[in-house]
């Protein structure tokens, strides 16, 4: 699973990194998001806004700030309880919370490591920071819902905007921590590939779920944290120092 991440990449980085051809205008995506959002962020936590892209029917990008965690179009109330951080690829084509995101409301969600929580015993969890060799920023395959009965009392918008990132098998480098890893996209290709408004149809389902598969071998770097990634409140750059 992924329950925590990290963003510290400044925006102007991560949008020439996920798009070397077509950059959305800096000044315009700072303009449209708030400081706290667009701050370096250690520690990003269920239940949070963050920052998600999606295309929109001309293929056009669209980053939108969503509450991490999904809560299904006939949702009445936040205080139920909705918890959908993750969801299995292996599944999704199947349950109503998901399917009918999988075909027109795909998105990722933008991040530049994940925290992930080794098992020592019953008691005991280690806690890992999972990141590629340069720290770069990367896109986890997700979706997402608009909520129209529920205001989201962190966003302007009448509406609750939501996301869920989906999960795959483990691939070697992070095997030895935990059994499933976000579905990586990890260029530019690779997410333009996933948000595809031409497969926008129950005849793609197949196509698109071939695309979330654990990332190739070697790309990715374990590196022991303090478990002060455990408390939700600690947010800061020492979360990230080795062990």
């Amino acid at each position: 699973m992924c329950g925590r991440f990290t963003l510290k990449t400044p925006v102007g980085r991560w949008l020439a990194d996920l798009f070397p051809s077509r950059i959305p205008d800096q000044t315009t995506v700072e303009q449209s998001f708030s400081a706290e959002l667009l701050r370096a962020r250690y520690n990003i936590t269920p239940s949070q806004q963050i920052l998600v892209l999606h295309f929109n029917s001309n293929g056009s990008p669209i980053i939108d700030s969503m509450r991490w965690g999904l809560v299904p179009v006939w949702a009445d109330s936040l205080s139920v309880g909705y918890n959908m951080i993750n969801a299995r690829s292996e599944s999704i084509a199947d349950k109503p919370s998901f399917q009918p995101s999988l075909i027109d409301k795909r998105c990722v969600i933008l991040a530049d490591g994940y925290y992930e929580w080794k098992k020592l015993s019953t008691k005991t969890k280690e806690p890992y920071w999972i990141h590629t060799a340069d720290e770069c920023v990367f896109a986890m395959a997700g979706l997402w819902a608009e909520n129209r009965k529920i205001h989201n009392p962190l966003s302007q918008s009448k509406s609750t905007l939501s996301a869920t990132i989906i999960t795959t098998e483990s691939n070697t480098d992070v095997m030895s921590v935990h059994d499933r890893m976000p579905a990586l996209m990890l260029n530019h290709s690779q997410i333009a590939a996933w948000l595809d408004p031409t497969l926008n149809h129950v005849n793609s389902i197949d196509s698109l779920l071939d695309q979330l598969q654990p990332c190739a071998r070697g790309l990715l770097q374990l590196r022991r944290v303090s478990t002060l990634v455990n408390n939700p409140a600690n947010d800061e750059n020492q979360l990230l120092n080795p062990i």
